[in-house]
């Protein structure tokens, strides 16, 4: 295996040129000549965090209607351009952004600039689009609620988070999106697509200078103004939570979750650490006890999720025929509590850090990637710089921080449980 020390050595740091135009709008350039294709993208500050109770789902119910024409476009004419320029594009909303994005030639990115500055300033949700799209977004929100593991995800957020927005899913609840209207919809989108709450990334085959020039052209006299976001933080849990989800499944699975930090805390590092030892590859500790020697899960997985204020850490694991959940959910307890006592072996750890590194360098192994990384990391993570500080931190964890942040975490007062089991029979 490739020592951790050389492996750091390997790691370029991504060099990314900024800039900022008088209205707001934040402007970062990757450059990379390899190709001759450019992934212009632009990163807004608003998901489904920034909702209000009873407009659940509104951000992406406008990232729905924003591909439904606009004062100078068609409702097809977005896809229609993208597509005789030979590009591919593609949008999606998170819990704190809102992310619209095209791939194309060298020559032809400004398509995308042109009609991405149209979209902020002159979508119109006309009533005829909207209607028909609605429903399109309901029949996703019933989709979900079909899915057993979709729907079982969704309660263990409900349940492990008492206030915080990260509770809610990002398409909604039923009841909110049968209850946003078109002039609600509107109103959300003037309230917060404007330049002074977006970010533009240009990747590709272009020049810093010559991206901003574009950038400018299109997008430097739309007015800006600032949105405010409240930070919210969750309470400290105070005792373990369980609950149980009855859905029409075959098979009965498991989910425990911690509460951990946010995405800018230093205990971020080790933590994604930790998840690699417990569940990554076949040589990981879930894999060879839980799975393989003791025979209790079909698989058995560790997710580590960091957000803009808050984090998570989930174990989601599914029995071999026959076995107790409570069983499966005491081996994984005892495998957890392991790593607060006896310190990782360096091969280990080694191994743990090096999994880690190379799975961040192979999120930015495209300008597209690394676009989409540096956009993440500027509105979720504090600043795209720390996309090349996130390796260094990486390399430096230890024996140690493994320990404390497993003692500190894993906690039976900090965790929830939930139990996935089949419809009982009347």
């Amino acid at each position: 295996m490739l020592n951790i020390v050389m492996l750091m050595i390997c790691i370029q740091p991504v060099e990314i040129q900024e800039f900022t135009l008088d209205n707001g709008l934040k402007i970062l350039v990757y450059e990379d000549h390899f190709a001759p294709v450019v992934s212009t993208q632009i990163h807004y500050r608003v998901g489904a965090y920034n909702e209000p109770l009873g407009l659940t789902g509104i951000s992406h119910l406008l990232e729905h209607m924003a591909f439904k024409g606009t004062k100078k476009y068609g409702a097809q004419e977005y896809w229609r351009r993208i597509e005789e320029a030979g590009g591919m594009a593609n949008a999606y909303t998170s819990a704190n952004r809102t992310v619209y994005f095209a791939n194309l030639g060298k020559d032809r990115y400004e398509i995308e600039l042109e009609l991405e500055a149209e979209r902020m300033q002159n979508l119109l949700i006309a009533e005829a689009e909207f209607i028909p799209e609605k429903q399109v977004v309901m029949e996703e929100r019933r989709l979900r609620e079909n899915d057993p593991y979709g729907s079982f995800f969704e309660q263990l957020d409900l349940v492990s988070y008492s206030i915080h927005p990260y509770r809610r899913p990002i398409i909604g609840f039923m009841a909110d999106i049968e209850r946003i209207s078109r002039d609600d919809l509107y109103q959300w989108y003037r309230q917060h697509y404007n330049p002074a709450n977006a970010v533009v990334v240009i990747a590709g085959d272009v020049t810093a200078e010559e991206a901003y020039r574009a950038v400018r052209k299109h997008f430097g006299k739309i007015k800006g103004r600032t949105v405010d976001e409240i930070p919210y933080e969750e309470p400290a849990q105070r005792g373990e939570r369980r609950f149980e989800y009855r859905k029409e499944v075959r098979t009965s699975a498991l989910a425990i979750h911690y509460h951990t930090v946010n995405i800018v805390h230093e205990d971020v590092y080790a933590l994604d650490v930790l998840s690699m030892i417990l569940s990554y590859g076949l040589s990981s500790r879930f894999e060879q006890d839980i799975v393989r020697e003791q025979g209790l899960a079909v698989t058995a997985n560790v997710y580590h999720m960091k957000y803009k204020y808050a984090g998570s850490f989930l174990v989601f694991a599914i029995p071999q025929s026959g076995v107790k959940l409570a069983d499966l959910e005491h081996a994984i307890h005892e495998s957890i509590d392991r790593l607060k006592t006896i310190p990782v072996s360096a091969a280990e750890l080694d191994k743990a850090r090096n999994q880690t590194l190379a799975s961040a360098v192979y999120q930015q192994d495209s300008p597209t990637g690394v676009g989409m990384r540096a956009g993440w990391w500027e509105i979720e993570a504090g600043g795209w710089r720390n996309m090349n500080r996130y390796f260094e931190e990486i390399g430096s964890v230890n024996e140690g921080d493994i320990m404390r942040v497993a003692r500190t975490y894993f906690t039976r007062d900090n965790r929830t449980v939930g139990y996935l089991l089949p419809e009982e029979e009347e």
